[in-house]
């Protein structure tokens, strides 16, 4: 399957805080990918799961997600929580996830983004290990109107979504 459509994720995607539903022709276009054949059923799963979010689908992303029970659904459910602004509820699926294998490639891909010291996520960027929690709790700032940097958040954000698809791609 041509995976175009969906990674690496499109400019201007995905939108961090509160997306916008995507249209019902790119749904059905999500819809007519055959996502099995990227490898077993729970792959198929966890990108469909991806591309649905990437796109604002949060229910459907939702829906798949929560029913993967392994550290990449764990890692979407999270996603669609802090999308939806349920910020306490993406914290915990966080905590489900653990360490995942790309954080550190999403601290240096954070890294590589521009931020200037006195940015809110300057203090993020500087910690040893990536620390979702406190991405988590800068896009709850923004939700509430209380920081600035929210194109630095959607850049994030952008990165995060491609290195955990690329992740569940090279599962295949």
């Amino acid at each position: 399957m041509n995976t175009e459509l969906f990674h690496p994720a499109p400019e201007g995607l995905p939108v961090a805080i509160r997306p916008s539903r995507g249209s019902s022709k790119m749904l059905k276009a999500l819809e007519r990918c055959d996502w099995n054949s990227l490898g077993n059923d729970r792959n198929g799963e966890l990108l469909r799961a991806g591309a649905l979010w990437l796109y604002g689908f949060l229910d459907e992303s939702h829906s798949i997600a929560q029913g993967v029970d392994s550290a990449e659904g764990s890692y979407w459910h999270a996603l669609v929580h802090r999308s939806e602004g349920d910020f306490s509820n993406s914290k915990y699926w966080y905590r489900r996830v653990g360490r995942h294998a790309i954080f550190p490639a999403l601290l240096g891909a954070a890294r590589q983004l521009e931020v200037n010291s006195s940015s809110t996520l300057a203090p993020i960027l500087e910690l040893s290990d990536w620390d979702p929690f406190l991405l988590v709790e800068a896009m709850e700032q923004a939700a509430r109107r209380e920081m600035e940097d929210r194109a630095l958040l959607q850049a994030i954000a952008r990165e995060e979504y491609n290195l955990l698809m690329g992740y569940c791609l090279s599962q295949v």
